[in-house]
């Protein structure tokens, strides 16, 4: 069964590309309930009102919902990544989308929950980020430098991606600190 943000955005061409700065975001935790913004972590600028460790971090988008048979490949694989990277400037987030009508908040708690899933999961329960990050199926895996800018956007079920994502991170934890005005 079809919800209105996939009928919404099959004929919608990407808008999303290599090299375009990330649409800003603030979703919802799954687990703590508190608003995760993407300016807390990348950027021109941080949020000035954070509370957290001010420094900018390599940010690891992956759009996934509960019925999704290559998200449940997946995300054990970003959990392993997410380790080995915990005390580097990288931030995993698992983005909850385009679930079934018939899936509540607390189902998709639920699920998270009974997989052992541990990464910091984001809501998006009407489809807006999907949206502004041009995903019409997944999984989407979306890789966002320091900067805010998209450095790669996996779509589907990609075999044997650790390796490039892992090269790719540690290339994006090396560039310089300094943003040009």
């Amino acid at each position: 069964m079809w919800n209105t943000v996939q009928a919404r955005s099959v004929f919608r061409p990407d808008t999303l590309n290599i090299g375009a700065e990330a649409p800003k975001f603030v979703m919802r935790d799954l687990m703590t309930n508190t608003g995760v913004f993407l300016s807390d972590y990348t950027g021109k600028k941080l949020r000035d009102d954070w509370k957290g460790k001010k420094e900018r971090q390599v940010v690891i988008l992956s759009f996934w919902a509960t019925w999704c048979q290559p998200c449940k490949n997946e995300i054990p694989i970003l959990t392993k990544l997410a380790k080995s990277y915990k005390d580097k400037k990288v931030k995993f987030f698992l983005v909850n989308t385009m679930e079934k009508a018939e899936m509540t908040e607390d189902s998709v708690r639920s699920t998270y929950k009974n997989r052992g899933y541990m990464l910091t999961c984001l809501v998006d329960p009407a489809g807006r980020y999907a949206g502004l990050y041009s995903v019409r199926a997944l999984p989407v895996l979306v890789v966002i430098d320091k900067f805010g800018i998209v450095r790669k956007i996996y779509r589907g079920n990609n075999e044997n991606f650790e390796d490039e994502l892992e090269k790719l991170i540690d290339e994006l934890l090396g560039e310089e600190e300094h943003i040009k005005n």
